[in-house]
């Protein structure tokens, strides 16, 4: 299933062209002399289309936007906090009672995953109140505790000069400023040599030139003459025009047929229209080296492009006097200091080695090539996404199971009316009649399910099991290993006072300033604990937990 929107923001238009550009440069040095010359420019097409067009096509090739790009659109850290908390914690399944703590799960937000938020406990439903109520009496117990706490930790000092804030009030002047200056240059040089094409004279009596252009279907096209120019070239966008040097040859039938088949191949395959949209992608990446290489690139490729095409009407006759046009030309070239020329010598001794080497397209590399074009089109376009709300369905829990369910998409797709609430019934169906309290076989059927459910392949939901118990079942098991609760919420070990506590199967965190010993409950893959790991005041490790807390003081249960 694809998923067409014109939603992507303008740093991962960037970042997904850059990495496309890098893909062709490697298949370009790797693959340039054995494919037809026609290839290359066509993948530079689909670069350029990924550099202007805000597309998004989401499909199963679709690889995750990076969390650190993410970042670039603006979500802080308070946002994530205000997220975090104003989420629905859990879903609870009608006439169920379901209970459970903590209950983190993968994949949520950011200070959960820094384990500076826990996901709060929902206690025993209340004889009569809905699952609505009890999450709201949740909600409120979480944003209480957030409140109380809110100055406990301080995660990032800036400063001022260089804060995030500030960095994105500059950015944005910073890059209009190189956009003004970069625009400003290239319409600089643009009018300037317009001028030098003003002065030209128009070859309306030449036969020669008129009966040469008429033989290739190209009779509408006007030739100028120029001294300020010294290599033929095509000026002109709506109304292409063929320029050249008035120290051409134009005795020379041969040379004469040579530059004007090839300029009037650039206008039937509308190069200049190709460059006109290079010349936009330069402008908007201006800061990007990447895209000025592949400009230079580009330039060259719709020469060779263009070379072959003109050979492919040829005879074999015809191809070393090609060749020698061309040099007669470069050689012209060379004399002139002028600011534009067509031609250098690295170039021409690259064009030439191309058309003595040519060879006419066979089926096998015309296959290749389609393959290819087909292939890496298909790639470039659906390769990248952009950022979307990963979040299906709120936290589910039901009392037939010990483990609890969060869904997210791993992709941008269209799930029809409904999606959270089909989403849910999915999941509680898998879990009220689940015999094996396996976390593996529990997300493998939940996955499947969703997947006949909307008609999509499995790999686009992540499902995140995490274990789902209530506090006395919790506390029983602490008990079984010297942990005992206190009235306060917080935790002894062994009859030591316990500073840190980690328990990460259950989602579950806990941290204070004073305590002689830090602790992590440690569970195997059904959520039964295994070992109870304690580092005791006076450790190495105990002290590096100390600097980290001198950072980082969080207190969340």
């Amino acid at each position: 299933m694809l998923h067409f929107r014109m939603n992507m923001p303008f740093f991962l238009m960037a970042f997904y062209g850059s990495i496309m550009i890098v893909v062709v440069l490697l298949l370009r040095a790797l693959l340039k002399n054995k494919l037809p010359k026609f290839v290359f420019p066509v993948l530079w097409g689909v670069v350029l289309v990924r550099l202007l067009v805000p597309f998004s096509l989401s499909s199963p090739l679709s690889l995750p936007v990076p969390a650190w790009l993410s970042g670039l659109s603006g979500f802080s850290l308070a946002q994530f906090e205000e997220a975090a908390l104003s989420e629905d914690v859990a879903q609870l399944q009608p006439g169920g009672a379901a209970q459970w703590e903590g209950g983190g799960s993968p994949g949520t937000t950011a200070p959960e995953a820094a384990g500076m938020v826990q996901r709060p406990s929902v206690r025993e439903n209340p004889d009569g109140a809905s699952a609505e109520s009890v999450s709201q009496t949740v909600a409120e117990e979480v944003v209480y505790g957030a409140a109380s706490e809110s100055s406990s930790y301080n995660v990032i000092n800036e400063s001022p000069l260089f804060s995030q804030k500030t960095m994105r009030k500059a950015l944005p002047a910073f890059y209009l400023l190189g956009l003004a200056v970069a625009a400003g240059i290239l319409a600089w040089q643009k009018i300037t040599y317009t001028k030098k094409l003003r002065g030209g004279l128009l070859m309306e009596h030449n036969e020669t030139v008129n009966e040469l252009l008429r033989d290739m279907g190209m009779g509408h096209v006007l030739v100028f003459s120029s001294d300020e120019i010294a290599s033929p070239l095509v000026c002109g966008l709506l109304s292409p025009r063929i320029y050249l040097p008035t120290r051409m040859d134009f005795g020379n039938p041969v040379l004469l047929r040579h530059v004007l088949a090839h300029e009037a191949m650039h206008i039937r395959r509308r190069d200049n229209l190709v460059k006109t949209v290079m010349l936009a992608a330069i402008l908007l990446n201006w800061y990007n080296p990447l895209v000025w290489l592949m400009a230079k690139c580009l330039a060259s490729d719709l020469e060779a492009a263009c070379d072959a095409a003109v050979l492919s009407r040829c005879g074999e006759d015809e191809r070393k006097g090609y060749a020698y046009s061309l040099l007669a030309m470069a050689v012209s070239a060379s004399r002139s200091s002028l600011l534009y020329s067509a031609f250098s010598k690295t170039e021409v001794e690259r064009r030439v080695k191309g058309i003595l080497a040519f060879r006419k397209v066979s089926a096998f590399a015309l296959l290749t090539s389609t393959l290819l074009l087909a292939g890496g089109t298909v790639a470039f376009a659906t390769g990248g996404q952009a950022p979307f709300s990963h979040d299906l369905t709120s936290y589910c829990a039901s009392s037939n199971s010990r483990w609890g369910v969060r869904v997210e998409i791993a992709r941008d797709i269209a799930l029809g009316e409904h999606p959270q609430k089909r989403a849910e019934e999915v999941v509680f169906s898998v879990l009220d009649v689940d015999a094996t309290q396996d976390p593996d076989i529990i997300r493998e059927e939940i996955q499947a399910a969703l997947a006949r459910e909307f008609g999509v392949e499995r790999s686009a939901f992540d499902v995140a099991v995490s274990l789902c118990l209530d506090s006395e079942t919790v506390d029983a098991q602490y008990a079984d290993w010297g942990i005992t609760r206190l009235d306060n919420g917080f935790l002894r070990y062994q009859g030591e006072q316990v500073r840190t506590y980690r328990d990460e199967m259950l989602g579950s965190y806990q941290s204070r300033e004073e305590g002689p010993v830090d602790i992590v409950v440690e569970r195997n893959r059904l959520g039964e604990i295994t070992a109870v790991s304690a580092v005791h005041e006076g450790d190495a490790e105990y002290d590096r937990r100390t600097r980290e807390l001198g950072q980082y003081v969080f207190y969340y249960y």
